[in-house]
């Protein structure tokens, strides 16, 4: 009984053990799968500041053609 009991502390151990590195993968997984997504939501929002940009522009001259008149 002695050896079954000692037998599953190693195998709880284990478990524990595996669980914990797993973490560290998750987590660092993670980390760098958001940063991903970040970088890549900030590069889609320069994008569509300079189109808003480029748009404004374009419209100005026409606001300013009827402003004139």
């Amino acid at each position: 009984m002695k050896a079954e009991s000692e037998e599953a502390t190693r195998r709880f151990e284990t478990i524990v053990k595996l669980m914990n590195q797993e973490m560290v993968r998750f987590q660092e997984e993670k980390t760098m799968d958001m940063g991903f997504t970040f970088h890549e939501f900030a590069k889609g929002q320069a994008k569509l500041a300079n189109e808003i940009a480029d748009a404004w522009r374009g419209l100005l001259p026409k606001l300013d053609a009827y402003s004139s008149s």
